[in-house]
This record gives structure tokens, C-alpha cells and sequence, in this order.
């Protein structure tokens, strides 16, 4: 369990892994903000540490809810980044 994996071109220095988990803390135009910044800042701590992200909206047509990260638009993958 704590012994280094490869996982694919990525060496994990665990085989504990984030699971994805939606958060609802982007703003309404579906764009992180400060607080998911530092949710997976602090959840990545540990160097080798595999997270899977929460949800996130390809277009704004395939959302339904408030607050789910999007990825359509240039604000949102820059805050992504």
C-alpha cells in the first residue's frame, strides 16, 4: 500500500488514491476559485500522490447544477492550471 507504483509514465509513491468527489465550489460561471485551489493544493501535498478530479462540464449544455467546474472556456482550463 505504501510502496511506489508506476501508473502509466507516472511513478505514485503510494497506491493511495484521490477518488473523484464533486465539490461545488466554482462560481457561477463554472470557474474555480480560491477555495478548490487550495482543497487540491493541500490533498497534493505529499509528492507521487495520484488525484482524481471531481466532475467537470465539457459545455455549458451539459451541466444541470450550480457550481460544477467547467472546462469549455479559456478561464476555466486556466484555472485548472
Amino acid at each position: 500500500l505504501f510502496q511506489p507504483k508506476q501508473v502509466g509514465e507516472i511513478t505514485v509513491q503510494h497506491r493511495i488514491v484521490l477518488a473523484p468527489l464533486t465539490r461545488n465550489r466554482a462560481n457561477k460561471e463554472h470557474v474555480h476559485g480560491d477555495l478548490a485551489v487550495e482543497y487540491y493544493s493541500q490533498r497534493a501535498s505529499m509528492p507521487g500522490t495520484l488525484l482524481i478530479t471531481e466532475a467537470t462540464y465539457i459545455a455549458r449544455k451539459a451541466g444541470g447544477y450550480p457550481h460544477v467546474p467547467g472546462i469549455w472556456s479559456e478561464e476555466q482550463i486556466a484555472a485548472w492550471k
